[in-house]
């Protein structure tokens, strides 16, 4: 088995060593790298999200009660980091309400004697009204969310403003950046 091979050898060996001569006859190539910079940039522009608040939802007020009815609500807003923002809230939807004296109505109650006044403020005091603002309220984004609440309150002694029935009403908020 030995004797099969040889010739086998002698061919490769015949091939392979002008080859390797060929390739130790041709120089080496140095190789050579050139490098460059370039830049990479974005503008990140002003961008503001919030959630929608649950109802602000009071429970059953007694007008006969010593002290106002008060309910709470909350929202979050998200702005970029360093974006002024304002809040506002609307007077509502009944005729007549302002920002100052909001008015909850009953499609139910009979004319002249449909609203219940209430008040939406910017703090648990009840001093500071939530107005209609849409410039210059002071906040400031974070980038992460900041949680507003908002409170509210229904001042005693509305026997005969407001029958002995439901009421609603609807508020808009307004997010400007």
């Amino acid at each position: 088995m030995r004797h099969t091979l040889r010739p086998l050898f002698h061919a490769v060996a015949r091939i392979a060593l002008p080859v390797g001569a060929l390739l130790a006859v041709v120089p080496s190539a140095n190789a050579v790298t050139a490098t460059t910079t370039f830049q990479v940039t974005a503008t990140v522009l002003k961008a503001c999200l919030m959630t929608t608040p649950a109802t602000l939802a009071f429970g059953n007020y007694d007008p006969a009660a010593a002290t106002a009815l008060s309910g709470t609500t909350t929202f979050s807003v998200t702005c970029t980091f360093g974006t002024p923002y304002s809040l506002g809230l609307n007077a509502g939807t009944s005729a007549g309400a302002t920002i100052t004296t909001r008015a909850m109505t009953s499609p139910t109650a009979a004319a002249g004697n449909n609203k219940l006044s209430y008040g939406l403020f910017k703090e648990s005091t009840h001093s500071t009204n939530w107005d209609n603002s849409t410039s210059a309220t002071g906040y400031t984004g974070t980038g992460l969310p900041q949680t507003q609440t908002v409170y509210g309150q229904i001042p005693t002694a509305q026997y005969t403003a407001a029958a002995a029935t439901d009421y609603a009403d609807t508020i808009t908020l307004t997010l400007t950046y």
